[in-house]
């Protein structure tokens, strides 16, 4: 059998530290949140526990002079005894001498990287030198293996805040600096750190989507609704990223959604939106290139009106006899034209002719929406006395007008508007784009009450 011979410098340093100075009691720690760096079973040295309490009684009694000489008496007798650099570490925190108490955990946890005491106290170290990333990042691993470490978990808890609001605000400020892949990245290690915050994966597709990134961007809002299926918010985007690919019905689907959960005029102006452009598939041409024209014609605003409001125009033309045209038997819209008319809210003159390819003006159009609304007027009522009651201060149209009154209905129902001067300018020509406008806010006043 081999016995382990100890050199002479070491059994008389042994009888030192046993022998010349009186280890303190240890009545009132005066480092409560220190926390003692036992000794691991896997090591296999000649020190014992009571060596490293002795050195840490020291230190719990103020006496970090006493505490660093036996912590170094301690390391001379065995070099790899890991522990007592932990102490020194723990001195140096005492003393403020943070970067040294970094330093002395760092080469502990270099041979034992789940040691909880350097752990600790390395985060605690990192935490004074304002490096909060690398301290969460330490104390989180402590919290893992000895989850209870209560004071750790609190400032756990307070820190992945912190952390987060400064990530976010970052990632924020990265993304309207036009620095998409570094908000990508922020974003990421944001949800990282709040892998459970629905929010964020919305934000972060907004990334992916500015990226043009959409099928990822789609990714990341199914995850955001994994987590939350009622945000509202998210199934809105959603819908945008599905309208974008062209994927419409998905769109319409997803608006839906959020329309249900939220209602505002934002969902349902998406909504109907989505809505007209599935519908706009299998339309005309022609119909597809009214927004882009600069004028708008009769035949083509009636057929915005059919298509949009083909529900409320067939109930209100549904007695009424179809009425003679000569002008429209070949025209693309007749069947929208039809239909217009049918209901009242277009016109024909006494010549029979509809008069599909006249351009629009803004007093005649006032006409058209003043008829529409009062169709609305009769599933809502209330709505339709207050359209009626409405008195716009006009500065180009007096009240003898013949286009006063229905101006009057169109304005105070937000319908149509005034310039900045208060003027209505009933001659301006009507482009496509507005005439679209219009209509679509006249389907969402008639998708509110029907």
């Amino acid at each position: 059998m081999m016995i382990r011979l100890w050199p002479v410098f070491v059994i008389a340093l042994l009888v030192s530290i046993s022998c010349g100075t009186r280890v303190p009691i240890v009545t009132t720690p005066e480092y409560p949140n220190f926390v003692f760096p036992g000794i691991p079973t896997t090591y296999g040295g000649g020190l014992q526990l009571q060596d490293q309490q002795s050195a840490w009684a020291f230190l719990q009694t103020g006496d970090l002079n006493g505490a660093k000489h036996r912590f170094e008496e301690l390391l001379e007798m065995d070099s790899n005894f890991f522990p007592a650099v932990v102490g020194l570490g723990w001195v140096d925190l005492a003393e403020g001498r943070f970067q040294e108490a970094a330093a002395q955990f760092r080469l502990a946890l270099d041979q034992k990287e789940d040691y909880v005491s350097a752990l600790v106290g390395h985060g605690d170290a990192l935490y004074r030198l304002n490096d909060i990333v690398s301290a969460l990042k330490s104390y989180r691993f402590a919290v893992k293996i000895n989850p209870s470490l209560l004071r750790v978990e609190r400032i756990v808890a307070e820190l992945s805040l912190q952390v987060m609001t400064d990530q976010l605000v970052e990632a924020r400020q990265f993304g309207e600096d036009g620095r998409l892949t570094d908000s990508e990245q922020a974003y990421r290690e944001v949800i990282q750190g709040s892998p459970g915050s629905a929010f964020l994966y919305v934000e972060l597709a907004r990334i992916k989507q500015q990226q043009n990134e959409l099928s990822e961007a789609l990714v990341v809002i199914g995850q955001a609704l994994a987590l939350d299926d009622t945000y509202a918010e998210a199934f809105l985007l959603q819908g945008d990223l599905f309208e974008s690919n062209g994927e419409l019905e998905l769109a319409v689907s997803a608006y839906t959604r959020a329309n249900a959960i939220a209602p505002s005029e934002l969902t349902a102006d998406a909504l109907s939106r989505a809505r007209s452009g599935l519908r706009a598939v299998d339309l005309p041409t022609e119909y597809r290139e009214i927004v882009t024209k600069g004028e708008i014609t009769r035949g083509e605003l009636a057929a915005l009106l059919g298509v949009e409001l083909g529900g409320l125009l067939r109930d209100a033309g549904s007695e009424v006899s179809t009425p003679i045209f000569t002008d429209t038997r070949n025209y693309w819209a007749s069947q929208w034209v039809i239909e217009v008319a049918r209901a009242g809210v277009m016109n024909v003159d006494g010549r029979y002719q509809f008069e599909p390819g006249r351009v629009v003006r803004r007093g005649g159009l006032a006409e058209i929406v003043a008829a529409t609304l009062l169709l609305i007027a009769e599933f809502d009522p209330e709505s339709g006395r207050r359209w009626r009651a409405a008195r716009p201060r006009f500065t180009d149209l007096t009240s003898d007008h013949l286009n006063f009154d229905s101006a009057s209905i169109a304005v105070g129902a937000d319908v149509l508007d005034l310039s900045e001067n208060g003027r209505f300018l009933p001659t301006r020509v009507v482009s496509g784009r507005d005439a679209a406008d219009v209509v679509a806010k006249l389907t969402d006043l008639f998708e509110r009450v029907r």
